[in-house]
């Protein structure tokens, strides 16, 4: 009899700390981040105008250094430093490519290379825009991870207002599980541009990241700001 009521309450305390540990990895754990980043956008070189002739102008070149906070505001998590190509196809398409090296304090330093592909459109007072990425990271010498990424932005100018306010939601599609994609992810994105001198602007916003279909998910709030050059408006 002793023996019985040992194994079933041994049993009880396995059910409810197996159930615990499902209900600990399903619930979200929230933090809270800062993202600051500096960017400089231009034209290709000059000694390739010749050569590319009329196509040259359709080139735009940018760099970004950013930095990326733990939950700590002044725990820093990861600093990067980005690269990018933009080919304009028309004024409805373009194209693009970038690669990214993360610096990560935790030694899992990480690379990044993505291709994009863009719509915008103007309609009245609104900018209309989408973009599709594929991003392969290189999380380890002999691990890489690959995801597909569709945002969509709204974007509405104010008449005679400098702070018009810009919206984007992103999601997020790991490609690499066998049994098939999964949605990891979901970004909102709510924020404005603040232009206090020609070619120099501002850019905070607050972002909610939001985790899914992951073991232990996360959703974060974070607060960004980003100050950007564009070489051709100076």
């Amino acid at each position: 009899m002793v023996i019985r009521r040992s194994l079933v309450a041994l049993l009880v305390l396995g059910c409810t700390l197996w159930g615990t540990a499902q209900e600990s990895q399903l619930r979200p754990r929230q933090e809270e981040e800062l993202w600051l980043s500096v960017g400089v956008g231009g034209r290709l070189p000059k000694f390739m105008k010749d050569p590319l002739g009329d196509q040259y102008k359709k080139f735009k070149v940018s760099g970004e250094l950013g930095y990326r906070s733990a939950d700590n505001f002044f725990a820093g998590r990861q600093l990067y430093g980005d690269a990018s190509l933009r080919y304009k196809v028309s004024d409805l398409i373009s194209l693009g490519a970038e690669y990214r090296y993360a610096y990560r304090t935790d030694g899992a330093d990480r690379q990044r290379l993505g291709f994009q592909g863009y719509l915008s459109k103007t309609i009245g007072r609104v900018d209309l825009g989408y973009r599709l990425t594929f991003q392969r990271a290189y999380e380890f010498p002999d691990r890489t991870r690959d995801q597909l990424r569709n945002r969509i932005s709204v974007d509405y100018n104010f008449p005679k207002w400098k702070l018009d306010p810009e919206f984007s939601v992103e999601f997020f599609t790991d490609t690499d599980d066998p049994r098939g994609w999964n949605h990891i992810g979901t970004r909102w994105k709510l924020g404005t541009k603040w232009t206090p001198w020609k070619g120099h602007s501002f850019g905070p916003a607050i972002v909610y990241d939001r985790d899914a279909m992951v073991a232990w998910p996360v959703n974060r709030l974070i607060w960004s700001l980003d100050y950007s050059i564009a070489l051709r408006r100076l």
